[in-house]
């Protein structure tokens, strides 16, 4: 992701979250996390943003643009981005809204599992708030070992 994708990137947010990011939150994601976006035909259909912590990461965001939903764009994109990932980390752990049963499926897929849900983490847009459910996936086969 560059600066000049932003626009791009900042249309597909507002077309498929509640409460987008703004243009400016994504300006300053460029300096610390890894920024990727799918292209298709020269055209921005996705996006992902991962944060590197030490040995760890955690998935910010990830968007699709909902005309190009449902065709594994979703998986390729996720997939590339963990692959790009420089600090090699043994976890990666996300947020995702109970009712994104798509999202859930694409990420069970990516081989994440819930670990616990947040009540009431997600504002509505009707004054009422959603549970998160919180996943990750283990990167490293050593790492698994030691809880079995």
């Amino acid at each position: 992701m560059q600066e000049s994708d932003l626009d791009s990137v900042v249309a597909i947010e507002r077309l498929v979250q509640t409460h987008p990011w703004s243009k400016q939150q994504f300006q300053e994601s460029l300096a610390s996390y890894q920024c990727t976006v799918y292209e298709q035909a020269h055209q921005i259909v996705g996006f992902c943003i991962l944060q590197p912590v030490l040995d760890e990461a955690n998935l910010l965001l990830m968007a699709i643009h909902p005309s190009q939903q449902g065709k594994g764009l979703g998986y390729k994109l996720l997939d590339y981005s963990i692959e790009q990932l420089k600090n090699n980390p043994i976890q990666i752990f996300l947020e995702v809204r109970e009712s994104n049963t798509a999202a859930i499926g694409l990420y069970e897929k990516a081989q994440f599992h819930q670990i616990d849900l947040r009540k009431n983490y997600y504002p509505n847009g009707d004054g009422s708030r959603e549970h998160a459910v919180i996943m990750v996936k283990t990167c490293t086969d050593d790492f698994a070992a030691l809880f079995q």
